[in-house]
């Protein structure tokens, strides 16, 4: 079960990155887009299957819809090679279907697996092995990838030399 873009926003917001090496071969990149959503607690979309490593967590503010958080995990044995035509651009930011949470607060699991990819200056995260996107939507440094609606991953585009570095040296 992908989460369904209901709605999208064009909206200025500032998005934070934060990528902090877990151990050697782990690191872990969280994402807040939207700076100013001081909300303390989201409702969380996540995949739990690829292992050894923690879970991928998207929060989504179920007042709006919103993704809110991403988190997610990079170790050197995830990395894949991707070859994928841009989609469609879009600015602004996608609100999901938050009816999928059925309590305050809730977590869905989704017994899947995600994919990591580096494409120059782009970190690509997939939730799909075969990433085909139709669509993107893009606010600031951050890319949502849709497939027929759907979210099929996500990327954090225009990677520092630092950023870089950091993930070449998993």
């Amino acid at each position: 079960m992908l989460l369904k873009k209901i709605d999208s926003e064009n909206k200025k917001i500032d998005s934070a990155i934060h990528m902090e090496k877990v151990v050697d071969d782990l690191l872990m990149i969280s994402i807040k887009m939207d700076t100013k959503n001081n909300k303390s607690y989201y409702d969380y979309w996540r995949l739990i299957k690829t292992m050894g490593i923690p879970p991928l967590e998207i929060g989504i503010d179920k007042t709006d819809g919103s993704i809110q958080t991403i988190v997610f995990y990079v170790a050197s044995d995830l990395f894949r090679e991707i070859n994928f035509k841009l989609p469609n651009k879009n600015e602004g930011r996608i609100m999901v279907d938050s009816s999928i949470f059925k309590k305050e607060n809730d977590y869905v699991d989704i017994d899947s697996n995600y994919f990591v990819f580096l494409d120059g200056d782009e970190l690509v995260c997939s939730f799909e092995e075969k990433f085909n996107p139709d669509m993107s939507y893009n606010i600031n440094r951050i890319k949502v990838f849709l497939k027929l609606n759907e979210v099929i991953g996500f990327s954090v585009k225009d990677l520092s030399n630092i950023e870089i570095e950091k993930l070449k040296s998993l």
